[in-house]
């Protein structure tokens, strides 16, 4: 008894100091857990390589707020689905449910804002299509820079279409440069010897043409290189039906033909026209200006003679450059003597049968399109520049031909005539680009309308100016004194050759004009471009009465001296 007593004792003891001990033993615990968390966030390593963004889900509809285009978010999956209800009053329902669970808010668009949603995906869809149709044609085809742009459909009845199409055609190029001269004349200050300034030069080919609708047209043509503004045209027409009233309208150039003799037609007029019908009755009205005309004047001559004339100033080195150009030093050489009789017969003996000329190509043209290497000495004597390379074969002065140096058989058939590595091989043999020969990738053979040649003076003109960066290069066969002559490849020479194969040429212009090399030495390329052909800016010039009268102004006594002429 008395030993169970006590042992009730001692578990009653013990279970007092455990009761009154335990909120000690807690807070000391506390303390201990709190020392733990400030140690640990004292010493915490943080790792800056951890992505730390945060996806950030969109609020409101799908339409009208932004959602990344990112490829590191994923998409929604496909079975998040999107439903769209119209109510009652005119409004858009809209709610996305993952099955039968509202995955998102529901929300509300008006009528007239799901509308221009609805618009704008149409358009960036519409415009990432024709963007993606457009990667695979090449740089030459015709791809338009302003894509159609469809108007509301309102327009429809009056232009027979809702779009608006246009197409620019051209180029644009501009040159930089500077002229600075220095005149060494003791009767100049010193500070007047020195005088120059900056040159600027652009050109401007522009052609547009467009539609609206299929009744109304627009096109323009602009060129700086056109000697008179009426050759710059701009013409707005607009076509109407069998039923309107309105069957023609034209704003820009126009013209007004008529089909009588007593009356005669106005050409270059520049204003409205427009064509009206009433029943049967037509009406044609027009309210122009005429920017050019055409106009002839006699004027007979007396006892004391009596002269009617324009006189024009031209400055010696305004000569029309860039235009015209001796075949070869040949029929440079020879000119004037070719022309000792003029008005006379021309004592040549030369006829040019067949020439066909190659150039850069600008026109999008793929017909005549053919990887060429034209050379300055080919077909020359005594005018050979690379003394190094070909040989002199015939003696000075003779006819220009393939065989009067060793260049187009003994060198040029001694490498391969494949276009990709001929370059380096004509490197190796001592040819200089640019310089002794200019290699044109895809050149274009010029059409017989785009120049015409002197078949009896061996010289070439061309319709239009070539461009600093053009080069040109020719073949040619004639007869002179009864023989053949043959200067470069004409097209049955190479017919039979890979495509892939080079045509040598002749080189009449390289692509940068030099007049001298770096020793000082004229080119001959530059000698072969005539400087003696001068632009009066004048069409219809008829031989019967003109007249010429050379001027030469001495610059030390400032007394005008007539040439005599012949």
């Amino acid at each position: 008894m008395r030993g169970l007593q006590r042992k009730v004792q001692f578990i009653l003891g013990l279970g007092i100091c455990i009761a009154s001990c335990w909120p000690s033993a807690i807070a000391i615990a506390q303390d201990s857990l709190k020392t733990s968390k400030q140690d640990s966030a004292k010493y915490r390593i943080v790792n800056p390589y951890l992505p730390n963004f945060r996806v950030r889900d969109r609020h409101g509809d799908p339409f009208s707020n932004y959602t990344t285009s990112s490829p590191f978010i994923l998409k929604d999956p496909k079975n998040l689905k999107t439903e769209i209800t119209l109510d009652t009053g005119m409004n858009y329902n809209i709610s996305e449910k993952m099955g039968t669970l509202n995955f998102r808010p529901n929300s509300s668009m008006s009528f007239r804002d799901y509308s221009r949603q609805q618009d704008r995906a149409f358009q960036k869809d519409y415009y990432q299509n024709k963007s993606l149709a457009l990667d695979g044609e090449s740089a030459v085809s015709g791809r338009n820079l302003l894509p159609k742009i469809h108007l509301s459909p309102i327009l429809d009845r009056i232009f027979g279409g809702s779009y608006i199409e246009l197409t620019p055609k051209g180029f644009v190029t501009l040159d930089l440069g500077g002229s600075f001269q220095k005149i060494q004349n003791p009767s100049i200050p010193i500070r007047q010897q020195r005088n120059g300034g900056l040159e600027f030069g652009q050109q401007i080919n522009l052609n547009v043409s467009g539609k609206v609708g299929e009744k109304l047209k627009i096109n323009t043509n602009f060129d700086t290189n056109n000697s008179f503004d009426f050759q710059n045209s701009m013409k707005v027409e607009y076509a109407g039906l069998k039923e309107d009233l309105l069957k023609k309208l034209e704003i820009g150039n126009v013209s007004l033909p008529l089909n009588n003799s007593l009356i005669k037609g106005a050409q270059n007029l520049f204003g409205v026209k427009a064509q009206l019908q009433f029943g049967k009755l037509t009406s044609t009205v027009i309210a122009t200006t005429q920017r050019g005309k055409q106009s002839t004047l006699h004027v007979s001559g007396s006892g004391n003679g009596v002269s009617q004339g324009r006189p024009f100033e031209i400055i010696a080195s305004s000569y029309d450059d860039n235009r015209h150009f001796f075949l070869a030093q040949f029929f440079r050489d020879n000119f004037e003597k070719w022309l000792a009789n003029v008005p006379g017969q021309v004592s040549s003996g030369i006829n040019i049968t067949r020439l066909e000329v190659y150039s850069i190509n600008r026109q999008n043209d793929t017909q005549t399109l053919r990887d060429v290497v034209a050379f300055m000495d080919m077909a020359e004597t005594d005018k050979i520049y690379n003394q190094t390379v070909p040989k002199q074969i015939l003696g000075n002065g003779s006819p220009a031909s393939n065989d009067n140096n060793d260049l187009f058989k003994s060198v040029l058939s001694g490498i391969s005539a494949a276009s990709t590595g001929i370059e380096e091989q004509l490197k190796n043999r001592g040819f200089t680009p640019g310089t002794d020969y200019e290699k044109l990738s895809s050149a274009r053979k010029l059409a017989t309308t785009e120049y015409i040649f002197n078949a009896q003076l061996g010289y070439l003109t061309l319709q239009r100016k070539l461009q600093n960066d053009e080069a040109l290069a020719v073949a040619f066969e004639y007869t002179y004194n009864g023989h053949v002559y043959k200067v470069g490849e004409l097209t049955e020479d190479y017919s039979s050759k890979p495509t892939t194969d080079v045509v040598y040429l002749k080189m009449l212009r390289p692509r940068s004009i030099n007049i001298k090399d770096a020793s000082g030495k004229i080119l001959p390329t530059w000698n072969l471009m005539m400087k003696n052909i001068y632009n009066l800016n004048v069409t219809g010039l008829t031989r019967d009465g003109f007249q010429l009268r050379v001027i030469y102004r001495d610059d030390k006594t400032g007394i005008d001296n007539q040439i005599p002429s012949g």
